[in-house]
This record gives C-alpha cells, sequence and structure tokens, in this order.
C-alpha cells in the first residue's frame, strides 16, 4: 500500500474520532428543547387523570393513606410546575 493512502485514511480516522468524541467531553450537555404550549396541556391532562385514578383507588381501598397523601401531593406539585411553564410558554 502507497504511505501516503494510509495516512490519509489514519488521518481521517483521528479526525472524525475527534469530530465525534469532542462535544462528549466538553461538559456541555445542554441541548435546546422546544416545548410547546400543546404538549404541556396534555401533560398536565394526564397529570389529572392519574389524580382521578388514585382518588377512585384510594376510595375503594387499594391505597393506603399514607401512599395516597404522597403521591397526590407529588401529582399536585408535576401540575403545578406543567402550569407554571405553561404561563411562560405563552
Amino acid at each position: 500500500m502507497n504511505l501516503i493512502f494510509i495516512l490519509t485514511v489514519m488521518a481521517l480516522f483521528i479526525g472524525l474520532t475527534w469530530y465525534i468524541i469532542t462535544p462528549l467531553l466538553s461538559g456541555n450537555m445542554n441541548s435546546p428543547i422546544t416545548v410547546n404550549k400543546h404538549d404541556l396541556n396534555r401533560k398536565k391532562t394526564l397529570l389529572l387523570r392519574q389524580i382521578k385514578e388514585l382518588d377512585m383507588d384510594h376510595h375503594i381501598g387499594n391505597i393506603s393513606d399514607e401512599d395516597y397523601a404522597i403521591n397526590r401531593r407529588l401529582l399536585k406539585r408535576e401540575i403545578s410546575e406543567i402550569i407554571s411553564e405553561i404561563k411562560n410558554v405563552s
């Protein structure tokens, strides 16, 4: 094989490897995420349904009072965060 061909292939391989690995090592893993109002409203609706199901499960006795209170509080907190995001997107 020709020495120039081997050096060219090695240079391309090193350059490609550097191009792929550099963003991983830079530490900046923040990628811009676009969130639209429709997706947030959909997620809010799903969470409201989960609260409704949780209420029904608690009412029929499938969930203890402690688990019910914890899960309901977490779901309500998540809905509050989504509502504030919806206000910021508008």
